[in-house]
């Protein structure tokens, strides 16, 4: 692949890597929303261990605090939910969100303080157990989002380790290498978790991209039956397999415009120029039918070279005169407009029928042809109604 293939890459590769991340963060969110009970159970948990044990000042300011970390956890998870889902910057959110879950490592290390004097060896160790538990839920539950996650347990490990340096007397040293342990673990464990999140991610973001390919496809297969693909005008096919007799109403006129000396034009300025000539003229005939679009469904159809077919709808004889005038006024525009091809002229013939009702479409198209070539015969870029 050469060196501009990959910087004409970068901009699809950097918006893939953006909705892996999307992906994977949602993935978090969802798992943290519905791991709520089981949060909310963890709280319930502490707060009934701390209820049972002997009254202690610190030990219900930190369970206060708990409670408030939650809380706060909660709301910067919904409020970043919400700008993944509305696509909008995270920015400021997961920076909150970071904060939030480093005040959760450190609350929940607060409720590993040396329980009371009095309290149960049963009510201690539940305490220790319920918060390890939570730190594990935790951090299994960031495994996507890895700087909240590292932060939770890098504030979890700090606290920790000190209640277990500020308290001898009740902690044996050797338990920092077991909280070292624990942690190193659990972050060794979230991690691989967080990598499956996002290769899953991946899947769903290269499955994505792949049905929206083949939607596109689809639809440009489907535009290309309907359509002249260098115009997007009508083609052919579709004018004669939706045109019946019984479809159409009173007021409905042909018009065949047929670009004149075409063929010198290919032949002085180049097939390219030819193309710019048949997209401009399209464009002009576009723009026609477009002002006529409150009388009803005004088509205009490419049906080969450079022949054009408009079906005016709703409109009487002077009316389509009007749009037929106007049409050949436009193409002879066209020419001055190409200012790349010096001296390039551009006019049209244009020939008139009126579809009559329960008349076949190849009689009244046959009608208008005719008027076009007599729209020819008499000098070319004017207009001819049929007989």
């Amino acid at each position: 692949m050469s060196t501009a293939e990959l910087r004409e890459n970068e901009p699809d590769t950097a918006r893939d890597a953006l909705e892996v991340r999307r992906e994977a963060v949602l993935d978090m969110l969802a798992r943290e929303r519905h791991a709520l009970t089981a949060s909310l159970l963890g709280v319930t948990m502490l707060l009934v261990t701390v209820a049972t044990m002997p009254p202690s000042i610190l030990l219900s300011l930190f369970m206060l605090a708990r409670i408030a970390s939650f809380v706060f956890t909660r709301w910067a998870a919904t409020r970043l939910e919400k700008l993944i889902e509305q696509r909008k910057p995270l920015g400021h959110a997961e920076h909150v969100l970071f904060a939030a879950m480093v005040t959760t490592g450190a609350t929940l290390a607060l409720m590993l303080w040396p329980a009371p004097l009095g309290a149960t060896v049963a009510s201690a160790v539940t305490l220790q157990v319920v918060v390890l538990v939570v730190v594990t839920l935790i951090s299994v539950t960031l495994a996507a989002f890895p700087a909240p996650r590292d932060g939770m347990l890098g504030s979890f490990w700090l606290v920790a380790t000190g209640i277990i340096l500020t308290h001898p007397e009740r902690y044996d040293q050797l338990f920092i290498f077991v909280a070292t342990a624990f942690v190193l673990g659990v972050r060794v464990y979230a991690a691989n978790a967080g990598r499956h999140i996002e290769a899953a991610a991946r899947t769903t973001v290269e499955n994505r991209k792949l049905t929206e390919e083949l939607e596109e496809a689809l639809a440009h297969a489907e535009f290309l039956n309907w359509r002249d693909p260098l115009t997007g005008l009508f083609n052919r096919r579709r004018l004669f397999e939706e045109r019946s007799p019984e479809s159409h109403a009173a007021n409905r006129h042909l018009l065949t415009i047929d670009l004149d000396r075409f063929k010198a034009i290919n032949d002085r300025f180049g097939h390219a120029a030819g193309d710019h000539v048949l997209i401009a003229a399209s464009d002009a005939i576009r723009s026609a039918t477009a002002q006529l679009a409150d009388r009803g469904e005004q088509e205009a159809f490419r049906l080969g070279g450079e022949e054009f077919l408009v079906i005016l709808e709703g409109v009487d004889a002077d009316e389509a005169n009007e749009v037929a005038e106007r049409l050949r006024c436009a193409i002879a525009a066209v020419g001055p407009s190409l200012t790349a091809y010096a001296r390039l002229q551009v006019t049209a013939s244009i020939g008139i029928a009126e579809w009559r009702r329960g008349e076949n479409l190849d009689d009244a198209l046959l009608r208008s042809d005719i008027a076009c070539y007599e729209a020819k015969d008499k000098g070319r870029n004017r207009v001819r109604r049929a007989a």
